[in-house]
């Protein structure tokens, strides 16, 4: 290991300890004050990543939406982020009791209980992760799938918290076979959908806001493969630091081929209703299907060259 990696390696795993140690002491408000200052100091500082969510912004409302607006979005999907990252650590300890205080769930949210098995599909809104120990706290487990961190210990750490209410958790390389051998048994698997996944990754593009995304295609397969629903949920603070999950209405896969379009409508639809939730931070528009036009895209697209067959 080079020395810079080591450093960083032992930089990174001090704060993670020191964020596990410290941070689950700390009241619900105090949590709340330090997840909006360090979204506005990121903000800030991360002056790459505010370019990147406002030229998505720019992309998706246009002159719809004053620049204004936009900066209140992105201020807003940045302390987002950072409420997510400090309540890792804060429902890393006394979990139960902070779970059944501070999550609730909307009755639109009863699509994930009536539900099994079921692909479990969601996105980079409010926060993914506290809702998948959430549901298993209530006797409805949830397998997900997460690519390890590079840092060994941060990832263990990140593992053993995702697992404390009974969440299991697969890493990427051979998850599927894990995820279908679960469906089979009539249990529920959670993917994040809101990613871009080429075609030769098993993606296909699919429109959103109005533009061509490689967006992938699993949870349309698996829900074929193993006769399984797929369920959108997700999970948003209010001002008070309350999570509250919410549903929408089950797919029933049918070979048309258009259920991963139609959950690229739905991840639509919850962005456009809570905006400043979503990470616009993240390159989705970043690859232009062949023919498709670089102008009516982002700085930082690039067109995919046609293949050959």
């Amino acid at each position: 290991m080079k020395f810079s990696k080591y450093i960083r390696f032992v930089g990174e795993s001090f704060l993670a300890g020191l964020g596990f140690l410290i941070i689950p002491f700390f009241t619900r408000r105090h949590i709340l004050v330090l997840s909006r200052w360090l979204g506005n100091q990121a903000f800030y500082f991360c002056k790459s990543l505010r370019k990147v969510a406002m030229s998505n912004l720019d992309i998706v409302y246009g002159a719809d939406v004053s620049v204004d607006r936009k900066t209140e979005i992105i201020k807003g999907s940045f302390r987002t982020f950072a409420l997510l990252m400090l309540d890792m650590f804060w429902f890393g300890r006394f979990t139960e009791r902070r779970i059944n205080k501070w999550v609730q769930y909307d009755e639109s949210f009863d699509v994930y209980w009536d539900n099994s098995p079921a692909v479990v599909v969601t996105g980079h809104i409010g926060n993914w992760e506290v809702l998948g120990q959430a549901v298993s706290l209530k006797g409805h487990p949830l397998l997900s799938v997460a690519a390890p961190l590079k840092n060994a210990f941060v990832d263990w750490m990140l593992v053993r918290m995702r697992k404390i209410t009974g969440q299991k958790v697969a890493p990427r390389e051979g998850a599927i076979r894990t995820i279908i051998r679960v469906l089979r048994e009539g249990g529920r698997a959670a993917l994040l959908m809101d990613q871009n996944t080429l075609p030769e990754d098993g993606g296909k593009f699919v429109n959103f806001f109005g533009l061509q995304v490689p967006n992938s295609n699993a949870a349309e397969t698996l829900a074929v493969r193993t006769d399984s629903v797929i369920v959108f949920v997700y999970s948003v603070a209010d001002d008070d630091g309350v999570y509250r999950g919410y549903g929408l209405p089950a797919l029933k896969v049918a070979d048309d081929g258009e259920v991963t379009q139609k959950l690229a409508d739905m991840m639509e639809q919850v962005i456009r209703k809570n905006p400043d939730k979503w990470l616009w931070m993240y390159k989705r528009w970043k690859f232009i299907p062949p023919g498709g036009v670089q102008d009516n895209y982002p700085f930082y697209a690039r067109v995919l060259e046609r293949k050959e067959t």
